[in-house]
């Protein structure tokens, strides 16, 4: 691995990702998010969540061809489990849903990129970002598991993995689960705001709405926070720096985008995209189409939003 690399981080010298980050087009610098399940046999619309579906892996894969065909960067893959329990373990299993849709995905568009989300919160009985054990939060069977969920992610043919948990520790305990034989696969740091714009992803993906969180998301007023959250996690080996939600953090995205040397990612959440896809008067893909410059304009290296193929 090149100085340059050890200096700028694994994404920036990826081969799944120096298209788009070396591109001044809009469509290549777009990631699709989508969500897989095995309880679908091709869509289907999660009730009260804006139009936000869950898709079979075999939806999936027309997904990426015809991502490939209109430039985008790549895909987000989320997964939604069809059992949970308290350890999150259907999640580190190399025949879930995930890896499966990876395999599929890179098979079928090998030079589109893939990211993967790396959290318990969707697949536990419970909906949080953590695993517990004799009677607290058990952060150690927690980082343990994320880094099994991370390795099997990376097996499958992952080109990032973007741990949302926002549990300290998260990214060394990934990288140290990688070791030498996936060294090459990047791993984000994750500046996710308390924001309530989260809502109709967490319909969809199934996950227990918690009254209170157990591992707390970032204070979106405190960006002094923000910023020694991501330099820790920039100090244990982070690739790149996701920013969410990604519209009404701008501040933050051309903050880090000014100082740190590393790729910024900025994530438009689906309720983001909600505002957009729900109005039938307005032009939507037009009104996204600005919102996603203005993320490039903040200094975003890539965005992710769920418009992504109708603003391409």
């Amino acid at each position: 691995m090149s100085q340059r690399t050890l200096t700028r981080g694994r994404l920036a010298e990826h081969p799944a990702w120096q298209r788009a980050l070396g591109s001044d087009g809009l469509a290549a610098r777009l990631v699709l998010p989508i969500i897989v399940s095995d309880a679908v046999e091709e869509r289907e619309r999660g009730e009260g969540a804006g139009g936000l579906e869950r898709i079979s892996v075999t939806e999936a894969v027309r997904e990426a061809r015809a991502a490939a065909v209109a430039g985008l960067a790549g895909l987000l893959v989320f997964g939604c489990a069809d059992r949970k329990d308290e350890t999150a373990l259907i999640a580190s299993q190399r025949d879930h849903v995930v890896p499966r849709a990876v395999r599929a995905i890179k098979d079928a568009a090998p030079d589109l990129a893939v990211a993967t989300d790396v959290c318990v919160c969707a697949y536990t009985a419970h909906g949080q970002c953590v695993l517990f054990a004799g009677g607290g939060a058990d952060i150690a069977g927690t980082l343990a598991r994320l880094g099994e969920i991370a390795v099997v992610h990376a097996e499958a043919g992952a080109d990032l993995l973007i741990p949302s948990g926002m549990l300290d520790g998260t990214v060394s305990a990934v990288r140290e689960a990688l070791g030498t034989e996936h060294a090459s696969v990047p791993v984000a740091a994750m500046a996710k705001l308390e924001s309530g714009l989260y809502r109709t992803h967490g319909i969809v993906v199934g996950k227990v709405r918690v009254a209170e969180r157990a591992v707390p998301l970032l204070d979106p007023i405190d960006g002094a926070a923000a910023r020694a959250r991501v330099e820790r996690d920039l100090a244990a080996g982070a690739d790149a720096v996701v920013v969410k939600p990604g519209l009404v953090a701008l501040d933050l995205v051309a903050l880090f985008s000014r100082s740190m040397d590393r790729p910024v990612i900025a994530f438009h959440t689906s309720d983001e995209h909600a505002i957009f896809a729900l109005d039938e008067d307005a032009d939507g893909p037009a009104a996204e189409r600005e919102v996603v410059g203005a993320s490039r304009r903040a200094g975003a290296d890539i965005v992710i939003s769920y418009g992504a193929r109708d603003i391409a």
